[in-house]
């Protein structure tokens, strides 16, 4: 060895690197036991959220036709499962499946309550004789049917109540000028329409070309036969260019 050199001596690790070392592998294993405590407060305050009864069920919208009575019957015995976990679903198609019901929507309402949103069926014609459409041309049918005189009454073929709807309504606003009501609207398997009136006559309108054959009565109707409503019976409009008019005696 040269003079004047120095010998390195090996030197163990630092006692605060030994300390990190120790700390750190401890601090994982503090944050795991945390982590798991807090999983397992999460488990058991759900399951006790879970658990927590439905204290009261609220329900709204405009019931007329369909009791509250029977709608509470048929939610009560629904209730047992909590009011976080119960089945909304359950609770909500047996209602919705009444006659008179057009569409539920069941809400829960913290802390513990159910809010079951009923909207009821609004017949705008009766369907046949045992039936009627609502606002959306659909057909329900209660087991409880009411004749409803003052609705119009619409017939037609299975698959056809939209269209016959629209038909109405355009014959409708088109004949109210005239101070003539609709009261019945039938369509044939064919498409064929028939429109019977307030005073007991009918206009034949056939198939096809509906807007045309009703100016075309229109213009007539203004011309000739406003005097004599009360003796008018039918109004043939199947014609290519013109009408055939029967007129009755009283």
């Amino acid at each position: 060895m040269s003079r004047g050199a120095t010998r390195k001596h090996a030197r163990g690790p630092e006692p605060s690197s030994r300390l990190s070392r120790l700390v750190r592998p401890l601090r994982m294993i503090i944050a795991g036991i945390g982590l798991l405590a807090a999983f397992g407060l999460v488990l058991v305050g759900g399951w006790k959220l879970a658990q927590l009864p439905v204290e009261r069920v609220v329900f709204s919208g405009d019931l007329g036709r369909v009791p509250q009575a029977r709608l509470e019957a048929m939610v009560s015995d629904k209730l047992d499962s909590g009011f976080l976990s119960i089945d909304i679903e359950e609770i909500r198609a047996p209602l919705q499946a009444l006659p008179w019901v057009f569409k539920v929507v069941v809400k829960r309402r913290w802390p513990s309550h159910l809010e079951i949103v009923v909207t009821e069926q609004v017949p705008i014609a009766r369907w046949g004789d045992v039936a009627y459409l609502n606002q959306q041309g659909e057909v329900f049918a209660p087991i409880q049917y009411e004749a409803m005189p003052e609705l119009p009454l619409l017939e037609g073929p299975q698959g056809s109540q939209l269209q016959l709807m629209q038909r109405y309504q355009y014959i409708r606003e088109q004949l109210q000028p005239l101070d003539l009501e609709v009261v019945a609207l039938q369509m044939d398997q064919r498409g064929g329409l028939v429109a019977r009136l307030h005073t007991g006559s009918e206009l034949v309108f056939g198939r096809g070309q509906l807007e045309r054959k009703l100016a075309r009565f229109m213009g007539v109707y203004y011309a000739d036969l406003a005097d004599k409503s009360e003796r008018l019976r039918s109004v043939d409009l199947r014609y290519g260019h013109g009408l055939a008019v029967a007129m009755g005696t009283g």
